[in-house]
């Protein structure tokens, strides 16, 4: 399969990125209200960036991410963080090689949107069995940290270590 990762730059694409996960909030994983997951999914549109994946045969939408400079908790100014807000790909497409292509392009807008950025994080629920095999190797790189904070889980990883996680399984 053939896919388009492209940033959020025009209206038609703010709107696009919205839609898209508005119509599957409840499949994101957010334990949150619909107000809080709505802030998650808005804010990379004022703070940071958005990236669709489109699948180009049919040409349809495949996933969404987004993500912002620096924490709430700092008022944004500590940019060197890269914090991932939302991060989704259908179903029909997640036993593909999409997730890694995705990352790749999404740390290729981090680096070129913000070279000060040297970490990456983001929050998880607690128990996600889902998601438990691939966030064991991301919290097995180089400097990458873990902690529970209330039913949560903050990851942090180096982005150099991403970088290089995503080199290593061909996704370069």
């Amino acid at each position: 399969m053939s896919y388009v990762f492209r940033p959020c730059l025009l209206e038609m694409d703010f709107e696009a990125y919205v839609k898209y996960l508005l119509q599957r909030h409840d499949e994101l994983n957010l334990p949150y209200s619909f107000a809080v997951k709505l802030g998650f999914l808005g804010s990379p549109l004022i703070f940071g960036k958005a990236m669709l994946i489109w699948n180009e045969e049919p040409y349809e939408l495949a996933g969404a991410a987004g993500f912002v400079y620096g924490t709430g908790a700092n008022q944004y100014e500590d940019r060197h963080i890269c914090q991932i807000e939302v991060a989704f790909i259908d179903k029909a497409y997640r036993g593909t090689t999409l997730f890694l292509r995705g990352l790749q392009e999404l740390l290729r807008l981090i680096r070129s949107d913000n070279p000060e950025a040297v970490q990456v994080q983001f929050w998880v629920p607690a128990g996600d069995t889902g998601l438990a095999g691939l966030l064991s190797k991301f919290g097995r790189l180089p400097g990458s940290t873990q902690s529970v904070v209330n039913e949560l889980v903050l990851y942090t990883v180096v982005m150099d270590e991403l970088e290089t996680y995503c080199r290593r399984f061909g996704a370069a």
